[in-house]
């Protein structure tokens, strides 16, 4: 997603505070009635986008791109100013094309505004995890917060494309994506003490994109949400035919592929993946 300029992220948080003013006023009895609050968790560049965009997309969810709700949380706003802000973000980010790096717009659904208000949440996976390593007692901050189920959605991607993802975006070498992407990898080793079974939902980058209409149907069952005709089917078309393999963007070490090699073997939602691709 393109970055603001200093004079232009003013300009903007100005309007984000006066439009979420707005719309928390607008929609008091909406936000009021939210049944679950939604944050990802994970690793940057891991293919969280996409499923946000898809959960944005169901009449009656709002996930917000990247706006950041961790940092409204550990800063001690209400609930309706981070719901509020939440669905401010999302209808700018709708009015901008619903576009990052890539295209996240789904024609025929409901991006930036909603049917029925049930599911309210923030997709920013990687932000989320470095809160977590930061504040240990983030999450029971989000719990007294919002005061409805909370739902994290862990999302994996094969670590050798991850690593090359952050390298090739963030202009980082592969040696320090990977140290980036390991010290990620120590906090999310945790979540399971963290949260509740329930409360945990782990999906694989490449499921989404080898079996769309199964995992967005699990997506919707773990957030409470109904999968409604047309919906699983309009998501499904704006998913990649196949993963895109940043892997082979980078030069590897060979001792730095059995370092990632070590800790897929230790990591349990890692099993399965691994260097080779297909031809």
């Amino acid at each position: 997603m393109q970055r603001l300029g200093p004079i232009q992220d003013v300009v903007y948080g100005i309007q984000q505070h006066a439009w979420s003013a707005v719309l928390r006023r607008r929609y008091k009895e909406e936000l009021a009635g939210v049944e679950a609050f939604c944050l990802f968790v994970g690793y940057p560049r891991s293919g969280h986008s996409i499923f946000g965009a898809c959960v944005n997309a169901h009449r009656d969810a709002v996930i917000s791109h990247e706006l950041g709700a961790q940092r409204l949380v550990v800063e001690g706003c209400s609930r309706e100013v981070l719901y509020s802000r939440i669905l401010a973000r999302a209808s700018w980010f709708n009015l901008r094309g619903n576009r990052a790096n890539y295209p996240y717009a789904i024609p025929g659904q409901w991006q930036g505004r909603f049917e029925t208000l049930r599911v309210i949440g923030d997709k920013r996976g990687g932000a989320v995890t470095r809160c977590l390593a930061e504040y240990p007692d983030f999450l029971d901050r989000v719990r007294s917060l919002v005061e409805v189920p909370l739902r994290l959605l862990h999302v994996v991607r094969n670590p050798f494309d991850n690593i090359a993802a952050i390298s090739f975006w963030h202009g980082m070498s592969v040696e320090a994506a990977a140290q980036y992407y390991f010290r990620h990898c120590e906090t999310t080793a945790k979540l399971d003490s963290l949260c509740e079974p329930t409360e945990l939902r782990t999906v694989r980058h490449e499921d989404l994109i080898g079996d769309s209409g199964r995992v967005l149907a699990d997506v919707c069952r773990f957030l409470g949400l109904e999968p409604y005709p047309g919906y699983v089917e309009d998501c499904t078309a704006v998913v990649f035919g196949s993963p895109t393999y940043t892997r082979r963007r980078v030069d590897w070490p060979a001792a730095l592929i059995g370092d990632v090699e070590q800790l897929i073997a230790r990591s349990s939602v890692l099993q399965g993946y691994g260097f080779a691709t297909p031809a």
